[in-house]
């Protein structure tokens, strides 16, 4: 598994922690995924979580 793997990896799981505990804290599923979706949709626009690998330029 690449670095990249294990960072997106890493970010996965604390979207995923993060949005269960307010959904926790809310009881509601609803929460969950709107937080859920919120927090994702801000990691890869951030991109902290890279979907394609970068292109570097070879001399």
């Amino acid at each position: 598994m690449s670095a990249r793997h294990k960072l997106n990896a890493a970010y996965l799981n604390g979207s995923l922690t993060i949005a269960g505990i307010i959904g926790g804290i809310f009881e509601s599923y609803v929460v969950f995924g709107i937080t859920f979706a919120v927090l994702m949709i801000g990691n890869i626009q951030g991109g902290d979580i890279r979907l394609n690998p970068r292109r570097t330029r070879r001399k």
